[in-house]
């Protein structure tokens, strides 16, 4: 029985996983990236004060008004010690931006440089992007939100150079798609046969 629930569990999370940047739906398609990589993205490592970058490109598909937010697991959005914060960007962390009066065909960029604070030294932490789209010809919205990077932040200071970037203006080009994960799908298994071996 045990055998089985494991088994359900790991169907699952390769579904979550394989399907987590199926940035596609009747209202928009997307992108999102952490430092050009295409999300999400589980091997990220940022010293404290590193900064990075996470860039979401959306292309609609009807006249639709969008909302976004960054937000880390663990982390309220009230609480004021967040273990990331933005240094660039159309909104703080945890705050919303939005992108109003946009209609099908065009694309909108959200873009924001942000660094690991103090509160996430000796911690890896997922790093999240929340959208939703609101269908200004329905009247309604629909949410939409996954995890764009794991990061660990080892309990050290970033003395480098400080990462500069531009923020993009929207454009009308659609964003390639993707279907990252099946790499980390294969690690899952991996780890859990590895258990279920020493069980044995």
């Amino acid at each position: 029985m045990k055998l089985v629930k494991i088994i359900m569990l790991l169907y699952v999370m390769i579904y979550l996983t394989c399907n987590v940047s199926a940035f596609d739906n009747e209202f928009v398609n997307g992108s999102v990236y952490f430092n050009d990589r295409k999300c999400t993205v589980y091997d990220a490592e940022l010293k404290v004060g590193e900064p990075a970058t996470i860039k979401a490109v959306v292309y609609l598909k009807k006249n639709v008004d969008v909302s976004t937010a960054l937000s880390a697991s663990g982390w309220g959005y009230k609480n004021v010690n967040q273990p990331f914060e933005v240094i660039k960007g159309p909104s703080e962390f945890t705050d919303t931006a939005r992108e109003f009066g946009h209609n099908a065909g065009e694309t909108v960029t959200f873009e924001w440089i942000v660094q690991p604070t103090d509160k996430a030294a000796g911690w890896t932490i997922p790093l999240n992007i929340a959208f939703t789209f609101y269908d200004r010809d329905e009247g309604e919205g629909y949410p939409f939100s996954f995890t764009a990077a794991s990061i660990l932040v080892p309990d050290e200071h970033y003395s480098g150079p400080t990462r500069t970037t531009t923020v993009p203006s929207s454009t009308d080009q659609s964003p390639s798609q993707g279907s990252p994960g099946f790499g980390v799908a294969g690690a899952l298994l991996g780890i859990l046969l590895v258990v279920m071996a020493r069980r044995n």
